[in-house]
């Protein structure tokens, strides 16, 4: 079940991973830190809070759209150049955002950094597979980058109130800016220079990238607006229209002879079953984040601020579970670790369900043990279904896997509000949630190959 070792592709090892957790963690630190701010721009800049949702919603927007087409790029251009270019296009967006003087060069910023996201996720997470191709390696490097989005998501979440509080919401993004051209100059000095193209080079099909881009866009852009404003025509009018664009991607797919998705890219065994899986965790997730979030103020009448603080040790769960999970993946196979961590995601939405009922200190336990099944998930996951693909296609590969949980994660955030509208109980969503991981777990089990692990 466990391959042989195989050094890595590089001389610098643990600084080449920890550029590449660090590219990841540049990129999605403001995606938490700036919900914290909202109330302090929304002050400074005399906007409604039904406005204000777009310095977010921007930002998520502009991730799910682009990282289709970021993986293409990434696996045409170059990852060393993706990710250098891209932490530039970042630190540009975060400048921009901390000296606005209106919204509009605000949502701006906040466009530049989720595009500069969307275009780092995939270049990381392939060059992490591509730079190293064996174990143990391979498994370490994936652990850290997953303790990386995970440490993140908790710092984002804890200094970015500090850092309003002390210093004001624009500083936010200015305290970045020195961190991510160090992060370039890293990038720079320790990762590979991207070999020369063996033939003519590729070209990206623009139609493809069109239909995709456009088709997501408009997909996570109705499901949010079905969250916030419930099911109407003209909120169930995009979903249905970037549904329709992706359809016409799959024909489109099969007729030109370079497509911007490859059949045999999504053909994949161990794509499909990682892709199913995430996206099922991704449900989890929001349930336990929104809802949870929304509960905790509505039900034990929290503030917003206290209930950031009760959900911090969720993420600090993940962020624990996934430095061991790297060692448990080598030792026991991607597949069984992964079933039995979706496993572990299931039974604690069920007591999360069942705890909501009784004492807040019961249902934070319950949250926390929540936690511990996102680190096993996320590194095995990656490491499995970048793997599988060919080393001119894992770019395409990460952008499939990281896109399935800005999709399912939008749709599911729809679902859930849409059900507490209609005057739907906290508990339905996290039993909804959980029956959903669970099909995830069976899904695992039937589809990801048994020997996984062989394959590296």
């Amino acid at each position: 079940m466990v391959s042989q070792t195989t050094e890595p592709a590089t001389r610098h090892a643990w600084p080449t991973a920890f550029v590449l957790a660090g590219a990841m963690f540049l990129v999605l630190f403001d995606s938490l830190a700036v919900a914290t701010a909202l109330p302090a721009i929304g002050e400074d800049f005399d906007i409604a809070p039904a406005t204000l949702q777009w310095v977010v919603t921007g930002y998520s927007l502009s991730i799910g759209g682009f990282l289709v087409l970021a993986g293409r790029v990434c696996d045409v251009w170059g990852k060393r150049r993706l990710i250098v270019a891209s932490l530039l296009l970042t630190a540009a967006g975060l400048l921009v955002s901390g000296v606005a003087p209106g919204l509009a060069l605000l949502l701006t910023g906040r466009v530049m950094q989720g595009v500069g996201a969307a275009f780092a996720i995939p270049a990381a997470l392939a060059s992490a597979a591509t730079l190293f191709p064996g174990e143990p390696w391979r498994s370490r490097v994936f652990s850290v980058v997953a303790g990386a989005a995970n440490t993140a998501g908790l710092a984002g979440a804890v200094l970015g109130g500090l850092i309003t509080s002390y210093l004001g919401w624009r500083w936010i993004f200015l305290v970045v800016v020195p961190v991510a051209a160090v992060a370039v100059a890293a990038a720079l000095a320790f990762l590979p220079a991207d070999p020369p193209a063996a033939g003519p080079r590729e070209r990206l099909d623009v139609t493809g990238a069109v239909l995709v881009t456009g088709g997501l866009l408009a997909v996570i852009l109705g499901a949010t607006r079905i969250g916030e404003q419930g099911l109407r025509a003209d909120t169930v009018l995009p979903v249905a229209a970037g549904l329709l664009m992706l359809g016409v991607l799959v024909r489109w797919a099969r007729r030109v002879p370079h497509p911007l998705i490859k059949p045999a890219v999504v053909r994949s065994r161990r794509l499909i079953s990682s892709c199913l899986a995430f996206g099922a965790h991704s449900s989890a997730y929001a349930v336990i984040v929104v809802v949870g979030s929304l509960q905790l103020q509505d039900t034990y009448r929290l503030s917003a601020a206290q209930a950031g603080l009760v959900l911090a040790p969720v993420l600090l769960g993940a962020l624990f579970s996934a430095v061991p999970a790297a060692r448990w993946v080598r030792r026991y196979g991607t597949r069984l670790v992964v079933a039995l961590a979706l496993l572990l995601c299931t039974i604690m939405l069920v007591l999360v369900a069942a705890a909501s009922a009784h004492s807040l200190t019961l249902l934070t336990i319950c949250l926390v043990a929540w936690g511990f099944s996102a680190g096993p998930i996320y590194v095995g996951l990656t490491r499995e279904c970048i793997g599988d693909a060919d080393p001119p296609d894992r770019g395409m590969a990460s952008a499939l896997f990281e896109s399935t949980t800005h999709v399912g994660g939008a749709l599911s955030v729809a679902l859930f509000l849409t059900m507490l509208g209609a005057g739907a109980p906290y508990r339905a969503t996290q039993l909804i949630a959980a029956a959903v991981v669970g099909a995830s777990v069976l899904s695992t089990l039937v589809i990801m190959p048994r020997h996984s692990g062989d394959r590296y």
